[in-house]
């Protein structure tokens, strides 16, 4: 009886290392994946950054020169210049400003701060549109049927 306990703790322990060692495999596949998807998201990064850079110039050169488009040759599809107009946000500082200086004078337009924060107009008021910020992207159209081969 003492021998058969003594072989099946043997079997036990032999099983365990040989499961130890699999998951120590697997997890140096996944550490192995994990390090190569960090270092593709790096490069990914700069490569962004560099397309930005370009993309730049591009936009410069076709807003000087009034184009909306390029045309590639070879069926590479075209690359478009878009205007996009936004409003923009007012920072921080400037709403405290703001709060700051109709705070001071009298604590009665408490409500027309408020009005201000909220984007409210006043009473028998037009909304105010803001300051309007005009944005360009560039963005490239491949023609459909096009396949592309990354490999």
């Amino acid at each position: 009886m003492r021998q058969a306990l003594e072989v099946l703790a043997f079997i036990r322990s032999t099983e365990q290392e040989q499961m130890a060692e699999e998951i120590r495999d697997v997890l140096r596949q996944w550490i192995g994946i994990d390090d190569e998807i960090r270092g593709l998201q790096a490069q990914i990064k700069a490569l962004r950054e560099r397309k930005t850079q370009l993309g730049t110039q591009v936009t410069e050169f076709m807003r000087d020169q009034n184009l909306d488009q390029f045309v590639l040759e070879g069926g590479g599809g075209t690359i478009a210049r878009q205007q996009r107009t936004v409003r923009a946000r007012p920072n921080k500082q400037v709403v405290r400003t703001q709060i700051a200086i109709l705070l001071a004078d009298d604590p009665s337009r408490m409500a027309e701060v408020l009005r201000t924060i909220e984007g409210l107009p006043a009473p028998g008021q037009e909304p105010d549109a803001g300051s309007v910020v005009t944005r360009e992207l560039l963005t490239r159209r491949l023609p459909r049927a096009q396949n592309i081969n990354l490999g």
